[in-house]
């Protein structure tokens, strides 16, 4: 039979396949229809199947179905194929394989080796894909790739649906561009967008940085991206923490949001609040809401709260905190409040200002700008500057019997937590209990230039004048305890922080301002 002559025949089979008498509703649907084809056999003893060869088409509910070779099943309405796989649907949509077995009562078309769906700039591909003819969704459950422009999708298994151009992958999910790399549980892409969206424990590298998230999204064209539960960014020296986090990679600006926590891992220091805004590249943070700043010091952790806390990253050496209205400080053996401080590592300084209020064990200092060194983790001094004011209570068991220092400026030297030496310069007045066997034995006032004083585990050992100056001592039972003090007199112990958990306590510094 001439090659001619065979077309004429099948296509006259294909009309008569597609107008069955009587057909059920819906019947036609179920119908494979044949257009085209070289040859048409029968083998009913082995297969009760047609077969066509050469150049076959065949069409099922608006889509086209192109083989090498074709088995057709009329009592199934099923049709197995072989040999340079096309399915075709609307004018975008290209599925191909080496072999396909196609139900039409179902639409799911089953194609295998070598499969590729390829939709405008998307490609996917695998070995073996199950296609909806009818809803247009490809799913492969045995590792598969989807392309799309620079980025890379490859999982165990993956679904897309060409309806919304949607794709949803799962199990050991990795999404490569050029910049970074994801790796996921469970990812779901939107391809006009570009956007990711992460349903479970989800990782997301580049040279610069580390993200980690069990829920969020991130836009691979924009470069921006929230992240929910877990989610922590990591550079090169910090961590960033947060109920929820939104980050701009382009501008490499992050921002955390509840439970929030910047870590500085070459200090050994935390910054915590409900808010922080990260900018990656200066290596700054603003910090707001319940913002505290921790740092290991002496083996102990120095804590400082503020409305805000500013952190900047100079260099490895060079970092610097802001703390700005309402600053309390706790350290076991230190604390402190005034209105905004300031701490570099440059010049191992940590400065109060604005009503200042320092406090260690029994001891209270005030001035109008206090300067404490901390060197190698370790306090070693403090100063205080302006109508310095240090107060020592003698002891807890009299709360009346002050030691008190008052001059231009006092500065002290810390040796083991311990204040060791304190110096008082210009205008220096002392009031001081002098004592015999730990005992006080009367009230010493002295004024002069300059006083030196050397302590010992918290008591005066010695005091020197200058110029030298003999003070009178006035015995114990004559001292009006009411009014044995220095002008500008302000014990303020029971203001002090008394654990980090006292931080934020409400209009704690006012309190102290209007005393």
């Amino acid at each position: 039979m001439c090659k001619l002559s065979a077309f004429i025949l099948i296509m006259c089979i294909g009309l008569g396949l597609s107008a069955q008498t009587n057909p059920k509703p819906g019947a036609s649907s179920k119908v494979i229809k044949i257009i085209q084809a070289e040859s048409l056999s029968f083998d009913r003893e082995k297969n009760n199947a047609k077969i066509l060869r050469g150049n076959v088409i065949c069409e099922n509910d608006g889509a086209l179905l192109y083989c090498d070779t074709a088995y057709m099943y009329e009592d199934e309405n099923r049709m197995v194929a072989t040999g340079h796989i096309l399915i075709t649907k609307g004018d975008s949509i290209r599925v191909t394989g080496e072999k396909l077995i196609y139900d039409s009562k179902t639409k799911i078309a089953t194609l295998e080796n070598n499969v590729k769906c390829v939709e405008k700039d998307m490609t996917l591909t695998t070995n073996y894909l199950t296609f909806d003819v009818a809803k247009s969704i490809a799913n492969y459950y045995n590792g598969g790739t989807l392309v799309n422009k620079e980025n890379t999708l490859v999982s165990k298994n993956g679904h897309y649906y060409s309806a919304t151009k949607e794709a949803t992958f799962h199990y050991d999910v990795v999404l490569t561009n050029p910049d970074y790399k994801m790796n996921s549980d469970t990812l779901k892409y939107k391809i006009p967008t570009k956007t990711s969206y992460f349903l479970g424990p989800s990782i997301i590298l580049s040279k610069a940085d580390y993200i980690y998230c069990e829920n969020g999204w991130y836009n691979t064209e924009l470069e921006r991206a929230a992240f929910s539960k877990n989610a922590i960014l990591v550079t090169s020296q910090q961590k960033l923490r947060g109920d929820s986090l939104y980050y701009d990679r382009n501008a490499k600006i992050g921002r955390a949001y509840r439970n929030v926590s910047l870590t500085d891992t070459s200090q050994k220091s935390v910054i915590y609040g409900d808010y922080i805004q990260y900018k990656q590249e200066k290596s700054e943070a603003f910090i707001t809401k319940k913002a505290i700043y921790a740092r290991i010091i002496d083996l102990d952790t120095l804590f400082i709260a503020a409305d805000t806390l500013y952190h900047r990253d100079i260099n490895s050496a060079n970092k610097f905190l802001n703390a700005f209205h309402q600053v309390r400080i706790y350290k076991k053996d230190m604390q402190a409040v005034c209105d905004s401080a300031s701490m570099s590592t440059k010049d191992s300084l940590l400065q109060l200002f604005y009503s200042p209020f320092l406090w260690s064990n029994l001891s209270q200092g005030t001035g109008k700008q206090i300067r404490i060194t901390i060197v190698k983790n370790s306090v070693k001094a403090f100063s205080l500057d302006g109508k310095a004011f240090l107060i020592q209570q003698l002891d807890s068991t009299n709360a009346l019997r002050f030691n008190q220092l008052a001059g231009k400026s006092i500065e002290g030297l810390i040796s083991e937590d311990t204040v060791r030496r304190v110096i008082v310069s210009s205008n220096a007045e002392i009031l001081y209990y002098p004592k015999n066997k730990e005992k006080p034995v009367g009230l010493n006032k002295t004024t002069c230039d300059k006083i030196t004083m050397w302590m010992k585990a918290g008591d005066i050992e010695r005091v020197t004048l200058k110029p030298h100056t003999e003070g009178t001592i006035d015995p114990l039972k004559t001292v009006d305890l009411e009014n044995a003090k220095l002008k500008g007199f302000n014990w303020q112990y029971a203001k002090r922080p008394k654990s980090r958990f006292d931080l934020h306590p409400p209009k704690a510094i006012k309190a102290i301002k209007e005393k």
